[in-house]
């Protein structure tokens, strides 16, 4: 017996031919009844039964759309991304980078359950973002798996940042949480390259200094983009 591999994606399975009424709601309906409950409730409560019951219908007869409720959170997850406003492309790196990455953390803020989401499939608006983001990386002239690596390594970063704000977490706590219990932590073993960089001049000067969630954001993609280029 042949294996047939894993269902297609849901933008690629082609038109409904099952026999039977023609369905009632768009594809965009149920993602925007998704994420109205996820908005509302959280992740969790998003379910074929929920779903179903916001439109008025019987969970049954969602299977004429989505096989489950992994293609829900791929509807959601494509769903927000037309948030997004995409200007014109300057030519320049960490400006047009910027100019996404920025919407994309404000739409996570929007929706904090977006991190959560680990979608197996593209869909119109994850392509047009992704789109985007090769046009923005073009003039660095890398090569096309090293363009995708960058634009990956990028989102993961916007994606871990919106958690941990979404988690209540500040770059100017957790940093000086983190700096303090290393301080604390050199006296009790051998330690001598810690030693001498909290030692240092600039680690003294900067333990008083306040780190704002923005400027540690773009500090992350401004890093990102210095190894992508390399």
């Amino acid at each position: 017996m042949t294996n047939a591999g894993p269902p297609a994606s849901l933008w690629l399975r082609g038109e409904d031919t099952k026999r039977g009424p023609r369905p009632a709601y768009t594809l965009e309906q149920l993602a925007d009844t998704c994420v109205r409950i996820a908005d509302a409730q959280g992740l969790r409560a998003v379910s074929m039964r929920l779903v179903a019951q916001e439109l008025g219908t019987a969970a049954a007869s969602l299977y004429r759309y989505v096989n489950g409720k992994d293609d829900l959170m791929a509807l959601m997850a494509d769903s927000v991304g037309a948030e997004y406003d995409y200007p014109a492309l300057t030519g320049d790196v960490r400006t047009d980078i910027l100019a996404i990455t920025v919407q994309s953390r404000d739409i996570h803020r929007r929706h904090p359950w977006l991190s959560q989401i680990q979608p197996t499939s593209l869909g119109p608006q994850s392509m047009r973002y992704l789109d985007q983001m090769v046009g923005a990386l073009s003039p660095t002239g890398l090569s096309a798996p090293a363009t995708m690596t960058g634009i990956a390594l990028l989102t993961g970063w916007v994606t871990s940042f919106a958690a941990q704000e979404a988690a209540g977490l500040s770059a100017g706590s957790s940093a000086d949480s983190g700096a303090e219990h290393i301080s604390a932590l050199l006296t009790q073993g051998d330690y001598p390259y810690l030693v001498a960089l909290y030692a240092s001049a600039d680690i003294n000067s900067s333990a008083t200094e306040s780190i704002d969630n923005n400027t540690a954001f773009e500090a992350g993609i401004d890093a990102l983009l210095f190894g992508i280029a390399q």
